[in-house]
């Protein structure tokens, strides 16, 4: 009885043993011609580049092997000395396969036991030479533009050569997702394909973009994406794909971003790995971004899907941070009524924002103990000084709590705008207005809503010139 318990504990950590290696991937390269004693390994995941592992080149003959578990399918890249030299595919946990070739020149490369390896080099090998292609048209394009002040006659040829290169890329893709239907990478390529609409649907109109074509576009642009696949994200350009969408078939204004935004996740598994790329690309984009509206969009985004208990995959320190941030923002989001300001002037005379009649009204939060704001100040006057004529009011709203010293420094200044200041210097204003990294820039309608916030500086005079229109 006891020989037959130990041989049933023999054939499970046999068969333990066995299911482990099946788990484990390993990859042998040589490369001839590597002059670096480690190359780095990654992954291309949601458009980042996630390193694996850093193995030890053999010196003499540029050998050395990727031997790991529990690996992503994907692509993945070598790189050494801080340059990528090359991509390639995985396809599952337990690939086996070797690479080699003459690192001068990749078109060497070959492959052994990855039949998906040696389609996608051979690709690769294809697309390359038709970028190259681009790139020289493009240069030329460049220098013919210059040399004839962009001619429309002499760079309509050139422009024709150019898109026919890709449309050879496209051609190229389409016919490798049809003869490698089954390849990851075909499917890759495949879920950032979306439809043709029917032939009688015009993407333009009279010289104008046919709004049934947008919708038939929205409505179709993911039917090749099957957001429970998560290795489609594994590559460089799926990001670029999910971005299209938005900057193509949405209208740039927070109500329909964020009516995009929302239709797009009710697709995804909620917490997958799609879910999790699309929630912190839109925060990444629009936490830190001054275009207007982003900061409606940014707090919608912390209300609906970075909640505590309801984001597993963020720490808690993170989602409490975005929480303060979102709250912080709400009193002054973009197309709301400015926080009340009432605060005096150099003489002591009361000015109240709301009551200060104007078609647009600037409001410019600096400190004459910033340095940085004593170089821009200028500027922002001269700007105001040129186009106060059209109906914009200022407010330089001081955030010193010196008043003395303001006022001193505001007789020397003698402008023309409304200068004001806390005699208190409690500056209460400032939590409300969210004052930080000085100048902050505000400009209101008539009716004191905020139309844009934290302009900068450099950026003043292009924005008004919209508004003043």
């Amino acid at each position: 009885m006891r020989n037959v318990f130990l041989w049933c504990l023999s054939v499970l950590f046999c068969s333990s043993t066995f299911l482990f290696a099946q788990q484990t991937a390993r990859v042998d390269f040589r490369l001839d011609g590597l002059q670096a004693s480690s190359v780095q390994i990654g992954l291309y995941s949601a458009g980042n580049t996630n390193r694996i592992d850093s193995v030890t080149v053999d010196m003499n003959t540029g050998a050395f092997s990727l031997s790991k578990s529990e690996l992503q399918p994907g692509v993945y890249f070598v790189a050494a000395n801080r340059n990528r030299l090359f991509d390639f595919i995985l396809t599952g946990p337990s690939d086996s396969f070797s690479i080699q070739g003459d690192l001068s020149d990749l078109t060497t490369l070959k492959v052994e036991n990855s039949p998906e390896n040696e389609a996608y080099f051979k690709f690769e090998r294809q697309r390359q030479s038709v970028e190259a292609k681009i790139i020289a048209r493009q240069s030329m394009y460049e220098m013919v533009s210059q040399a004839t002040n962009n001619d429309p006659k002499v760079m309509e040829p050139i422009e024709k050569e150019i898109d026919a290169y890709y449309s050879s890329i496209d051609s190229m893709a389409r016919a490798f997702i049809r003869q490698n239907p089954g390849h990851l990478y075909a499917r890759m390529l495949q879920s950032v394909r979306p439809l043709y609409p029917p032939k009688n649907i015009k993407s333009v109109l009279n010289g104008k973009v046919n709004p049934v074509y947008q919708r038939w576009m929205r409505s179709h642009y993911w039917d090749y994406t099957d957001f429970r696949d998560e290795s489609l994200l594994n590559n460089s350009f799926w990001p670029v794909f999910f971005d299209n969408y938005f900057d193509r078939f949405v209208v740039p204004t927070p109500d329909s971003i964020m009516s995009a935004l929302d239709e797009v996740l009710t697709k995804m598994p909620t917490n997958g790995a799609f879910y999790r790329f699309a929630v912190l690309r839109f925060m990444q984009n629009f936490e830190l971004s001054d275009a207007p509206g982003a900061d409606i969009i940014f707090v919608h985004l912390a209300d609906n899907y970075l909640k505590i208990n309801q984001t597993p995959w963020l720490d808690i320190a993170t989602l409490s941070r975005l929480e303060y941030k979102a709250n912080a923002f709400r009193p002054v989001l973009t197309g709301k009524v400015a926080p009340t300001l009432t605060l005096p002037d150099e003489t002591g005379r009361s000015i109240q924002l709301d009551t200060i009649s104007a078609p647009l009204t600037m409001l410019i939060f600096y400190s004459p103990l910033c340095s940085h704001c004593m170089e821009v100040m200028p500027d922002i006057y001269q700007t105001w000084l040129d186009v106060r004529v059209f109906g914009l009011q200022a407010v330089a709203v001081s955030t010193d709590n010196q008043y003395r010293n303001w006022q001193q420094f505001i007789r020397q200044q003698n402008w023309a705008w409304y200068d004001v200041a806390d005699p208190r210097g409690e500056n209460t204003f400032e939590k409300q207005y969210l004052t930080n990294n000085l100048p902050v820039i505000y400009l209101l309608d008539k009716n004191k809503r905020i139309l844009r916030k934290r302009i900068k500086p450099e950026a003043l005079r292009d924005v008004l010139k919209i508004y003043l229109k």
